[in-house]
């Protein structure tokens, strides 16, 4: 990060004053010397390393939150390029977003089906277009983008269960329930849910495993309970989403 983002003093400095003093002034990320630009990086296994970047330093900028960068002709984010990325309009939004006129990007990888021009950051995961919401780099296909939101929320467990009217999702899997109103999602459990006949876990229902092979009969919908983190029973017994059918002692 710049250390005179912190200061205040960037918005009285000349554009190029402050790209060279990015450049020319961290230990890490972009560097240049002479004419010539490279990329540093620490690798915990393998320590320092210092790539140089096929740039052109004349056009070479930083671009805000320090990740993306960008010449006439190509786009780098931490150091690597982004293939078909458009130079001329591309823009990051913040640390982990950015758009052209064509597409999202979450990092260096293109947002599937995104539409660039009208392309927003939601939250850290989240990001639409107005026609879509995307997950990282998935299109959730939700049936309308406005009613989108948040139902239960935790970002340090992991937690994020969301709706757009029509169907839930926990992160990126999508409930494939039709019964909306009697759907019920369970807090800290996983992933798990419930409607009137049956119950799921991510994106599938529970009785079939995450192969979609079934690993038993029935789940009985209306005695379903969540006990803890992936633990649940039904008035036939305790199960475990991913190994099916357990005696209630082995946890």
């Amino acid at each position: 990060m710049n250390p005179l983002r912190a200061t205040g003093l960037l918005k009285f400095l000349p554009q190029f004053a402050v790209s060279f003093l990015f450049l020319s002034g961290c230990s890490t990320g972009y560097r240049k010397e002479g004419s010539v630009i490279y990329y540093e990086y620490w690798n915990e296994g393998s320590g320092s390393h210092k790539d140089r970047l096929d740039a052109d330093p004349e056009t070479f900028e930083v671009l805000k939150d320090d990740n993306y960068a960008k010449d006439k002709q190509k786009v780098f984010y931490n150091g690597g390029v982004i293939i078909g990325a458009d130079a001329a309009t591309f823009e990051s939004l913040d640390e982990r977003y950015a758009r052209d006129k064509n597409r999202g990007y979450y990092g260096r990888d293109r947002i599937l089906s995104s539409r660039g021009q009208t392309f927003r950051v939601i939250d850290d995961d989240y990001s639409s277009d107005g026609v879509n919401v995307f997950y990282d780099t998935l299109p959730l296909n939700v049936c309308s983008v406005k009613d989108f939101r948040f139902v239960m929320d935790d970002k340090d467990k992991n937690e994020r269960w969301a709706t757009d009217g029509c169907f839930y999702y926990y992160g990126k899997y999508k409930v494939p329930s039709d019964d909306y109103a009697n759907m019920q999602v369970f807090k800290n459990s996983g992933g798990l849910s419930k409607d009137k006949n049956y119950v799921y876990f991510l994106d599938h229902k529970l009785n079939f495993d995450v192969d979609r092979k079934k690993v038993v009969d029935t789940i009985d919908a209306e005695s379903f309970k969540v006990t803890g983190f992936l633990e649940c029973r039904d008035k036939w017994g305790c199960f475990n989403p991913y190994h099916g059918r357990q005696n209630c002692n082995e946890k």
